[in-house]
């Protein structure tokens, strides 16, 4: 018996049960004991617990920019050595895209589960009333669009400014970087950092912008609610939330890139899996068995088609359920594309 840990709640969360339930029912060797943590956040403050107090569980889905930090302090199992003894897994399947935060001084310390870009989401029913008749692709456009929606209550474009991953999207959009050429400082001194700022300033002066409230993971969840009820007819969010959004929506929920300023861009976002060193040899071959199912083509794509997570290997993005789920959703793939 092994314990996992995640941080995916509502229905996502449902969802995540089921697989485990699945793989449970699927052979007698391995039983997960799958446990929800709460958010992002609050999940890696219990589990920083877990693991200064040495109770950490085998398995954990954590943020990615989490993953370094107990890489670096050599808490993380090596999965190499089991994949590279595993006939049925080849870690050179999944996309390159998202093996960002995998390894980590040549070992290889996560995996991917759960990856995501921030997407812009749309009301096309109020976006088409208003005259426009696709998704906003620039800056300036945006602004138009925005300023055409808003009005007896609405708005037109939402902003989590609570979270630094949006911000970091439209940095990039403007032609910045997250680090500078020598990496070792930030990218975005100068116009392409504050560029950014500066439209969002500029649409609360015409009042076009609608903030939600709270910080972090708490604005997005009220910004979600504010587009689902019609309070903002624009908004970003990770592409994760696309069936959740279109299947609580009373109008069509459209998705398209990040406007641009300069050029269109995507930064990486999501959770890996990850094991903890500290097992016994059954507990590790158990945990193994375990994340190799998780990322395997059928599960990882059930589990993109259930949400608007990245498909992580051509076999997901390809799978029977992701492409009938395509079929019903057809902006399932733009975080793909």
């Amino acid at each position: 018996t092994i314990e996992f840990w995640h941080s995916m709640g509502s229905s996502t969360g449902e969802l995540v049960q089921a697989i485990v339930d699945d793989f449970n029912a699927s052979q007698d060797e391995v039983i997960v004991e799958c446990i929800y943590q709460g958010d992002y956040t609050t999940a890696g403050t219990k589990l920083q617990a877990a693991v200064s107090g040495g109770n950490a569980p085998q398995v954990a889905q954590i943020e990615i920019t989490r993953v370094g930090m107990y890489a670096a302090a050599d808490m993380l199992m090596d999965l190499k050595p089991f994949a590279d003894a595993d006939s049925e897994f080849n870690v050179e399947d999944m996309y390159a895209g998202v093996m960002d935060f995998s390894w980590y001084d040549g070992k290889l310390v996560s995996l991917p589960n759960g990856r995501s870009v921030p997407v812009m989401y749309y009301n096309v029913d109020a976006l088409k009333a208003a005259g426009f008749d696709h998704a906003p692709e620039t800056w300036e456009e945006l602004r138009a669009a925005s300023a055409a929606v808003t009005g007896d209550g609405t708005y037109g474009f939402g902003c989590p400014l609570g979270d630094s991953w949006y911000y970091l999207a439209m940095m990039l959009t403007a032609g910045g970087q997250i680090y500078n050429e020598e990496g070792n400082n930030i990218g975005f001194y100068g116009e392409a950092g504050t560029k950014p700022l500066q439209l969002w300033l500029d649409m609360i002066a015409d009042g076009s912008l609608y903030l939600p409230e709270g910080d972090d993971y708490a604005s997005n969840a009220a910004l979600r609610n504010s587009f689902m009820a019609g309070v903002c007819n624009i908004t970003m969010q990770s592409s994760a939330q696309y069936r959740s959004l279109s299947d609580n929506s009373n109008f069509e929920v459209g998705v398209a890139y990040i406007p641009k300023d300069v050029t269109y861009a995507a930064i990486p976002g999501g959770s890996n899996l990850v094991a903890f060193e500290g097992m016994t040899d059954a507990e590790a071959q158990a945990t193994w068995k375990f994340m190799k199912y998780m990322c395997s083509g059928e599960v990882a794509g059930r589990y993109a088609a259930g949400t608007g997570y990245l498909p992580t290997s051509d076999a997901a993005l390809n799978s029977e359920i992701y492409q009938e789920k395509l079929k019903e959703y057809p902006y399932l793939d733009i975080a793909v594309k």
